[in-house]
């Protein structure tokens, strides 16, 4: 399939995609990447195809997003804000996709993983279903925080963990965590902050490595973490949540977790045994047009747990999983919610546990 490209853009570079991940750092003879207009531009040239290749919907969803970047990169004509570093694709069949994202006007380095796709043969779905345990080894700066076996090992969900750094299909090569580290660190300036994301099976992962950065003796890696999924399913035991509950504690990390109050994805996977998996971080329920319930783990009670089952009917699980309808509710309480910062929400009594004192940095 021949694509269009804007005036000057190089395509040799890009055409690279299909045969090794993409690196676009000093992209054009820039000190950062792919500006996110560039991608617009050449997602807008090459619309029919994109209809052709991803369907109707698929296509409509990608112009949506790309537009509302766009959007926001036009409030400032001076310059480009947004840069696509580096996006790794290749493999998918077994390696998990995400793509690493500079934002040179707030001062962010974004982690952003690709949910699951609708190909059940990838290793995405293998992922998805291994809902056993197995043990994440505890982060080092959490050790001595711990009590028991939780001083040396968490349980967290085997098919996400495995996926992000045990990935015995990978022949060669790093494992994905350790791939953006590598990513990460040359990109990294005085003053910027991480943030992780992505939905579903990527919302997952992002937690996880999130986790697991916050908890890193790394110097280099600045603290807090910031990671904000949405459609998360759960991913850990109760060990996990006290220890992540720690980092939090600490001023190490920062999450929020949002969700649509009729998806089933965030009520998987199914508590099967005494040892079910937990949610962590705060949780954002969006509703058509209520406020949205706002609430820290450490504060869930009934009505929680009860929401987080699948007690409740879904009629359109697509449609209440989808990335759409997420953004349409949280559009519907821009006004009230953008003045609120993270800091406010886990200042918050009404939605941390009074037991839940958080140091600060």
């Amino acid at each position: 399939m021949q694509l269009k490209y804007p005036s000057g853009t190089p395509k040799e570079e890009l055409q690279k995609f299909k045969e090794e991940s993409l690196d676009l750092r000093g992209f054009s003879g820039n000190s950062t990447g792919m500006p996110f207009a560039v991608i617009a531009q050449i997602i807008s040239l090459n619309e029919d195809k994109l209809v052709g290749l991803l369907g109707d919907d698929s296509a409509k969803d990608t112009m949506r997003i790309l537009s509302s970047i766009k959007a926001l990169e036009d409030e400032d004509a001076s310059s480009h804000s947004y840069f696509l570093e580096t996006f790794r694709s290749i493999n998918q069949a077994r390696q998990c996709v995400y793509g690493v994202v500079k934002d040179t006007k707030n001062k962010r380095i974004t982690v952003v993983f690709r949910g699951s796709m609708s190909d059940f043969s990838t290793r995405d779905w293998e992922s998805n279903f291994k809902s056993f345990f197995t043990n994440m080894r505890t982060p080092k700066l959490l050790k001595d925080k711990m009590e028991g076996k939780a001083k040396e090992f968490l349980p967290v969900h085997q098919g996400f963990f495995e996926y992000l750094f045990d990935n015995k299909k990978i022949i060669d090569g790093e494992q994905r965590y350790d791939m953006i580290l590598s990513d990460i660190k040359p990109i990294l300036e005085e003053g910027y902050e991480i943030f992780v994301t992505g939905h579903s099976l990527g919302a997952a992962l992002s937690s996880l490595a999130a986790f697991k950065l916050a908890g890193s003796e790394k110097e280099w890696i600045p603290k807090p973490i910031t990671c904000i999924s949405f459609a998360s399913p759960r991913t850990a035991g109760s060990e996990y949540r006290t220890a992540f509950e720690q980092l939090e504690k600490d001023g190490l990390l920062r999450y929020i977790r949002v969700n649509n109050n009729n998806d089933m994805v965030p009520a998987s996977p199914p508590a099967i045994s005494l040892k079910s998996f937990k949610h962590v971080g705060i949780n954002i329920r969006l509703y058509d047009e209520a406020f949205p319930d706002i609430v820290h783990s450490s504060r869930v009670g009934w009505k929680e747990k009860f929401q987080n089952s699948f007690l409740k009917p879904t009629l359109d699980l697509l449609t209440q999983h989808g990335t759409a309808l997420h953004e349409q509710r949280m559009n519907v309480h821009t006004e009230a919610l953008k003045n609120i910062t993270i800091e406010d929400l886990y200042n918050d009594l009404s939605i941390i546990a009074p037991e839940f004192i958080r140091d600060e940095l």
